[in-house]
Order: structure tokens, then sequence, then C-alpha cells
């Protein structure tokens, strides 16, 4: 009976430590969760880039509404004329463009911005920044 005893303590200390030790393994993992939320405001700021052709007399589109960080590209199509893109506001020095030269803007700001051809007064072009 003696030995019966032994045992039975030597069995239930080894349950002990078995359930202290499983108490210790556990940590809570929130981080991830937070990562997550990150990504997902970080997509829903994303940007768009909008093209405009120089072709002729006009702008092609002649009126943009965009959002604020959006960027415009303007693309001389004409392979016989070299415009001169002028911004209204001062938004930038005027842009003397070749066929098939480019301008990125990238508007920051609310507003309403006008353009306009420094030769062609008709030639004009309006973007709403939301």
């Amino acid at each position: 009976m003696f030995i019966f005893l032994i045992a039975l303590v030597i069995v239930s200390g080894c349950t002990e430590e078995q359930a202290e030790s499983d108490d210790t393994t556990e940590q809570p993992i929130a981080p991830a969760v937070e990562e997550n939320a990150e990504e997902e405001s970080a997509s829903a700021v994303a940007t768009q880039e909008y093209g405009v052709r120089l072709d002729y007399t006009y702008f092609s589109p002649a009126e943009l509404e965009i959002n604020r960080g959006d960027t415009i590209t303007w693309r001389n199509n004409n392979k016989q004329k070299i415009y001169t893109l002028v911004s209204n506001e001062g938004l930038f020095e005027n842009q003397v463009m070749k066929y098939g030269n480019v301008y990125h803007y990238t508007f920051e700001n609310r507003g309403t911005y006008n353009f306009s051809e420094a030769e062609t007064p008709e030639m004009t072009m309006t973007v709403n920044v939301r």
C-alpha cells in the first residue's frame, strides 16, 4: 500500500506540472489585426492618373473632375504643332511641348483650375479637384 501512495503522489505531481506549463505558452496575437487595418486604409486612398491629349485646337477631354492626389498627364499628339501649356492659376511654369512630349502634374489642393494654350485662345480646359 505504501508503494501505491508513492506512485499516486508522483503521478499527481506530473499532472500539475503539465497544467502549469500549458498556462505559460499561451500568448495573445493582436498586432496582426492592426496591420490589416493599416493596409485597408492605404488602399482606400489610391490615386489615379488621367491622360489629356493636345490635338489641333482642343484639349481632350476639356473637363475633368478628380480627387486630391490624382495626376494629370498632358501629351502633344499633333506632329505639326508645338504647344505651350499654361496654368491660368500659376500652378507651374508654362510648358513648351513638342510632338510626343508629356507633362505630369499632381493636384494636392481642392479647387477649380483652368488651363489654356498660349497661342490658341479658344483651346481651354477645366479641372475640378474634390
